[in-house]
Formats: C-alpha cells, structure tokens, sequence
C-alpha cells in the first residue's frame, strides 16, 4: 500500500472535517419541513442532481462487488463537486443579505453532508459516525447512520439547472487555464465580453454574476467589445473574450504557445500512429489502449484551446 496514498486519503478526510467546519460556521441546519422539490437555485439543483447521479452509481458498482469503482465515484463527488465547487458558490449567497437563499442553501448545504456521510459511511465508518453525531443528524432522520438508506429521490427537473451550472464551471475552469496558458498570475482580475454568447448563456452569468465574478476573478462583464488586448475562448460551443492588462505582452505569450501547440500535435502523432497499428491494438492490454484513447481526446482538446488563443492575439 503506497504510503502516497495514505497522504492523500489523509488530506482527504482533512477536506470533508474543513469542509463541515465551514457548515457550523454558517449555520448550516437540516429543517424539518425541507422541500427538496421548491428548491429555486440553480446550484442547490446542481448539487442535488449530482448526489442523486453519484449515489446511483455506487450502488450499482456495489451491487456488482466493485467497491473500489464505489468508493472512486463517491470520492470525485466529495472532493471536487461539494468541496471545490458548491462550497464556493455558497459563498456569496452565505454572504449576502437574502433570508429566501440563506434558508435555501443553508438546508440543502446540511442535506447533501448528511447524505455524503452515508455513502462514505461503509468505507470510513469511525470518521463518519463521529461528524454524524457531532451534527446531530439523527434527529432528523431518526436513525442511526448505520442503518440510513440510500434512498433518495430524483428530480428530473432540475436537470436544466444542472447543465447550466456545468458549462458556468468549465467557464470558470478554461479561465484559469488560460491564464496559466498565457503565464498570467491566477489572482489577477480580468474584464470579460458576452459580445458572442447566446441569450441562453447570457443569462446563466447573469443569474449568477456575483459567484461568478469571485471564482473566474473577473472584474467587469460586458455585452459590447471593448478597446483592449482580448483573448477569446471557446467553452461548449461559445465564445467568450477575456481582456487582460494592457502591459501583457501577448506576442511573447503567442511564441511560447506555438511551441505548446508544436509539442501537442507531435503527441497526437504519435498516439494516432499507435492507434492505427493493428499490432499494438491486438497485443496491447484493454486499459493501455484505452488510456491512449483518453490522452488523444485530452490532447486535441488542450490543442484546440491553444489554437483558439493563437488565432484571436494579433499578429
């Protein structure tokens, strides 16, 4: 057993107590009369949709004894759908001065950890029993949380919700990428232009500009051009521009991605090379092939990012 591993489980458990932490500190209370079907926004939806996705793929892999593909999923869910994402949208809502959102997110916010702790409860047992007593869940549910269901209801409706929140996400994530891309500090706040988007994406920054403008560290958002340097990316189809600060030097930036974009297309080369050789594909264990596949899909699109980047700085 690697002792990396161990670490990173540590660290892992050392998130969720952070992140039940930041539950006391808002006064995030399970209400008796909880209504997951009057939910309002869209990222309680988001959050809720994902638990009911996330929960229905562990049981399946539990009832087919792969408990490690279980425990995989209920992980990537923790991790990186509650803890780097909801936690952050919840941030300005926790902030702001709506009683409506603050009862909202504060019962769904105890909702899905009580639920968290019954899907990690079969693999961290001691660790999920002692926060669910510390949050005294069982007095609304009635139950020890050993003998908690699974159960818990789907909400088809909010699958809009969902992918709304989804494409303002990877946004938010090609934001900060291209920052890195483009050899900009991650905390340096940027203007954005609406300018290409669709009414639809439109109003899905705008329904959520205040979250939005804290996690892509943007300062202004604006439905005209603007008269500065503009980088323009693609995000599910659309088109956003991004304006940094007049003194970056998008030339040097642009030398430095074409030889990104020169190293990417000899990557691609080589695994399409791989791809079509019939030998590699008999011989070749299912899951090397498969990585290969994946790696492909990651490097055309990393490729086509950089592309879109390249084009849009002037020569």
């Amino acid at each position: 057993l690697s002792e990396d591993r161990v670490k990173g489980y540590r660290n892992f458990l050392n998130k969720i107590w952070n992140a039940n932490k930041f539950s006391k500190i808002n006064n995030c209370k399970l209400s008796k009369r909880i209504n997951v079907k009057k939910t309002n926004l869209d990222v309680n939806k988001w959050i809720y949709y994902e638990l009911v996705k996330t929960n229905n793929e562990a049981k399946k892999y539990i009832s087919n004894f792969r408990f490690d593909e279980a425990a995989r999923v209920i992980y990537q869910f923790v991790w990186h759908s509650y803890c780097d994402w909801y936690i952050e949208f919840l941030k300005p809502i926790f902030d702001s001065n709506n009683k409506k959102n603050l009862k909202e997110s504060r019962n769904m916010s105890a909702f899905i950890q009580a639920n968290i702790l019954a899907l990690l409860h079969p693999f961290i047992p001691f660790f999920t029993e002692r926060v669910w007593q510390d949050f005294k869940f069982n007095n609304y549910f009635k139950t020890p949380l050993m003998l908690k269901n699974w159960d818990i209801k789907s909400q088809s409706s909010f699958n809009k919700s969902y992918n709304k929140i989804d494409w303002l996400i990877d946004l938010v994530t090609s934001i900060r990428s291209t920052k890195v891309d483009l050899n900009v500090s991650p905390g340096s706040f940027i203007d954005l232009s609406m300018v290409e988007l669709n009414l639809n994406k439109i109003s899905i920054i705008n329904d959520n500009l205040d979250v939005f403008k804290r996690l892509g560290r943007v300062s202004d958002v604006s439905r005209t051009k603007l008269d500065k340097n503009g980088i323009k990316i693609i995000v599910g189809g659309e088109t956003v521009t991004l304006y940094f600060d007049q003194n970056l030097d998008l030339k040097e930036q642009k030398q430095k991605i074409s030889s990104k974009v020169d190293d990417l297309d000899q990557k691609i080369k080589e695994i399409n090379n791989k791809l079509k050789n019939k030998s590699f594909l008999n011989n070749a264990p299912k899951q090397v092939v498969a990585k290969e596949k994946k790696a492909l899909l990651v490097y055309k699109n990393e490729l086509k990012k950089l592309n879109s980047i390249m084009n849009s700085i002037k020569n």
